[in-house]
């Protein structure tokens, strides 16, 4: 099916459905600049369940909040706490 006909059935947008062809996550085939999604992957992809919304908040990192800071840094805040 056509990009524009598979963004009514999901009722995603055109960049969406680019996007989910790039990455494998539907298949389809590219013609010059469109493509044609294949109608069973995009009903396949639509089937499986998956979060909608915002993603979560991140997990802090094992090493606390020094990571990303330069090494100066991280010895000042070790020594301010000595």
């Amino acid at each position: 099916m056509p990009t524009a006909e598979a963004c009514k059935v999901a009722g995603f947008s055109r960049q969406h459905i680019h996007r989910l062809l790039r990455g494998g996550l539907i298949e389809g085939i590219k013609l010059g600049h469109d493509w044609l999604v294949y109608e069973d992957s995009l009903t396949a992809y639509l089937a499986q369940p998956r979060k909608r919304g915002p993603k979560g908040p991140h997990t802090p990192s094992p090493q606390g909040h020094t990571k990303g800071l330069s090494a100066g840094m991280q010895q000042k805040d070790e020594s301010s706490t000595s």
